[in-house]
């Protein structure tokens, strides 16, 4: 852990931009987190956890980021740059032999390096593909909830419509047929009045008629008694 530099903890190349700094970051967080049940027999992991915190605080401050890189940077220099020769043991076949070893030495570690970029950046890749569908599910859900709301609105104004309409169809007809129910007691109503006044008609020319012929036998008879008293008939 001591001869890791901040990059190295995080798992990014010093040239990453914030937004791989933070996707980095919260891959190994929650990765090394000790509250995951994965990490419970792991006791490195609070370590780890730790050290990725401090190293994302310290990444993600563009002040303190400038800082350390040119600590690193210092720091690397010194490391190559630093030949000290305090002994004769140090001839130049040796010199050589030490250099071949240091170039093939630091070509290994560029190309693991290599290696562990391309390792990196396929799981920041894999990460961010991730991330867009989670986005593009999510709008898809949304939208699909809003259709779906949309449609349950227009259901519901149809039917409160198609139920208004059945409403007023009802009540023009119950008008309807309280109207014609009306007309038609009216109607026989006056058909009634009519038949009484008819009945009443003919009741009156029926004892007119019985009227004249009652008067018509008395005064027979009356003609008749007169016949036979005075041997004529005065009334007739």
């Amino acid at each position: 852990m001591a001869d890791k530099t901040l990059y190295d903890i995080l798992e990014i190349s010093p040239a990453a931009s914030p937004e791989v700094v933070l996707a980095a970051y919260e891959r190994l967080s929650e990765k090394y987190d000790p509250q995951n049940p994965e990490n419970s027999g792991n006791p490195d992991s609070k370590i780890m956890h730790s050290a990725v915190e401090e190293a994302y605080f310290t990444i993600k401050n563009p002040e303190k980021r400038a800082q350390y890189d040119k600590k690193l940077e210092a720091r690397n220099r010194a490391m190559y740059q630093h030949v000290e020769i305090v002994d004769p043991f140090w001839t130049m076949p040796k010199l050589i032999m030490v250099a071949l070893i240091i170039i093939i030495g630091g070509g290994y570690y560029y190309d693991y390096a290599e290696k562990k970029n391309e390792a990196r950046l396929a799981a920041e890749t894999a990460i961010a593909e991730a991330r867009a569908r989670e986005a593009a599910e999510k709008v898809r859900g949304e939208t699909e909830q809003a259709r779906l709301m949309f449609m349950q609105q227009q259901q519901e104004r149809m039917t409160e419509e198609r139920n208004r309409r059945e409403r007023e169809q009802a009540l023009r007809q119950f008008s309807n047929e309280q109207r014609t129910y009306t007309e038609s007691a009216s109607r026989k109503e006056r058909q009634d009045q009519q038949r009484a006044e008819l009945q009443r008609q003919r009741e009156e020319q029926q004892a007119a008629a019985a009227a004249r012929n009652l008067a018509a036998k008395e005064k027979a008879e009356l003609c008749r008694i007169e016949r036979e008293r005075y041997g004529r008939a005065i009334s007739c």
